[in-house]
């Protein structure tokens, strides 16, 4: 049952998101961090949408991952989606949130450790973006999340 609500919720999501009329401009592709933690968003909402809460633990996220690469609406295998490619460690997903409860600035998701000086983050409002280790530092997080070593 959440496999299939979670194939249609997706499909949904892929076909509300198109654009409408053309553009000139050649549609460029996301880098791997940015598309993993679009999927970790993803999964998130479909494991709100199917029980009327946020998940309160990883394996919820990661049963939706597998219903979803089964379904070949996820390429990457879900043991990947959840590893971040630049610093090898796994993404840190805040549980418990819920979108009206927090504030869309807030950081939902977020690369362990970054690489270069940046990590990826996934905020609440969906929007992935990278923040400096200053940005990083004073960030605030769903549920009042405390990054560990800050």
């Amino acid at each position: 049952m959440l496999r299939q609500f979670s194939a249609v919720l997706l499909g949904a999501l892929v076909i509300g998101s198109g654009s409408s009329g053309c553009s000139s401009q050649p549609v460029s592709a996301e880098d791997e961090a940015t598309t993993d933690l679009r999927e970790i968003a993803r999964a998130y909402e479909v494991v709100i949408a199917a029980s009327n809460r946020p998940p309160r633990e990883l394996e919820q996220i990661k049963k939706v991952l597998t219903d979803l690469h089964t379904d070949g609406l996820v390429t990457d295998d879900p043991e990947d989606v959840l590893i971040s490619p630049r610093d090898g460690q796994p993404y840190v997903i805040i549980m418990g949130a819920a979108a009206g409860d927090e504030n869309p600035k807030d950081i939902l998701a977020y690369e362990s450790k970054g690489a270069g000086g940046v990590r990826y983050v996934l905020l609440m409002s969906h929007d992935v973006r990278q923040m400096t280790v200053d940005e990083f530092n004073q960030a605030t997080f769903a549920t009042g999340h405390e990054p560990a070593g800050g």
